[in-house]
Parts: C-alpha cells; sequence; structure tokens
C-alpha cells in the first residue's frame, strides 16, 4: 500500500507520469474510494444544501473526469492509456484535496478567510492544475503547455458545469 501512495505522490509532484501506475481494476478502487471520500467531504463543507445534494454533485463530477479524460485521449491516439491515467487523475485529486481539506475548513468557517489562507489556496488550485497538466501531458506524449491547456479547460468546464449543476437542483453556492 505504502509503493501505491508513494507512486501517486510522485506522479501529484510530477516526477512520474501515469505510466508509473498500474491500470488494473484493483488500483481503480484503491483510488476511487479515497476520491470519493475526500470529495464528499469537501462537498460537505462547502455545499451549504442538505446532504443529498452531495451524491448527485460527486457523481456529476466523477463522469466529467471520466468523460473529459477519455475524450482527450481519443482526440490524442491514446485510448489505450485511459486506464492508467483515469488512476492517476483519480488519486492525484485525492491526495491534493485530502491535504486542501484543512484550508477548505477555514475558509467555510470565517466570514473573510486572510490573505495567507487565499495564498494557500490559490498555490493548491496551481498544484492541482500543473500535476492534472503533467498528467494529461505524459499520456498523450504531448509537451507540459498542452497539458495545462488541457488542465484549464477541464477546471473551466468543471466550473461553468458545477454552476449550472447547483443551479439545477436549486443549491445555492454561498451560504446567505
Amino acid at each position: 500500500m505504502a509503493a501505491i501512495l508513494q507512486g501517486v505522490l510522485m506522479v501529484s509532484l510530477g516526477l512520474r507520469g501515469p505510466d508509473s501506475l498500474p491500470g488494473s481494476r484493483e488500483m481503480l478502487v484503491l483510488c476511487l474510494v479515497p476520491w470519493a471520500a475526500v470529495t464528499a467531504i469537501g462537498y460537505l463543507m462547502l455545499l451549504p444544501a442538505p446532504a443529498l445534494f452531495v451524491l448527485p454533485v460527486a457523481a456529476f463530477e466523477l463522469l466529467l473526469l471520466l468523460g473529459y479524460s477519455r475524450f482527450v485521449l481519443w482526440m490524442a491516439g491514446k485510448p489505450e492509456r485511459w486506464p492508467q491515467t483515469l488512476v492517476s487523475l483519480l488519486g492525484v485529486q485525492a491526495i491534493i484535496n485530502a491535504l486542501n481539506l484543512p484550508l477548505v475548513y477555514v475558509v467555510t468557517s470565517q466570514e473573510q478567510p486572510g490573505l495567507l489562507i487565499q495564498a494557500a489556496e490559490y498555490g493548491f488550485l496551481a498544484w492541482w492544475l500543473l500535476a492534472m497538466g503533467n498528467i494529461f501531458a505524459r499520456a498523450m506524449d504531448r509537451g507540459i503547455w498542452a497539458g495545462l491547456l488541457l488542465s484549464v479547460a477541464h477546471f473551466f468546464l468543471y466550473m461553468i458545469l458545477y454552476v449550472a449543476l447547483t443551479q439545477l437542483f436549486g443549491i445555492p453556492l454561498e451560504a446567505s
């Protein structure tokens, strides 16, 4: 288990690519379960709505990640790399988001978070974008700039669809 965590951590730091992780079903489950737990906890802290809304929002995020990564690799002519890429994406997001949870708690529990807290949040966002960009770039055998572009595009697509989904379900985006 320590070797798996170390491998995912190396990918999240940009020291390795998704090809360094096995694309097996077992590995997918080992990354999906913590991803789902961390995602659910994060949404429970962020959404000022009943807990039942966490499931559709988290399912939407997973479906977007599945579809987007599959489409990107299909367009790059590398669909066979999807299992390893998906394992890397889920594992890296689980690690980064888990480390970010204390900051999310601080941000959501304060009326106006301080400048240092906001800078730390932007630091986590930058790390997330760079890690995702590294995964996309290496999975497609392209440069880091192509991976970063896809990472930023994924983030913006997610934010647009997240706002649409929360409005569809009548979830306020901030506590009133």
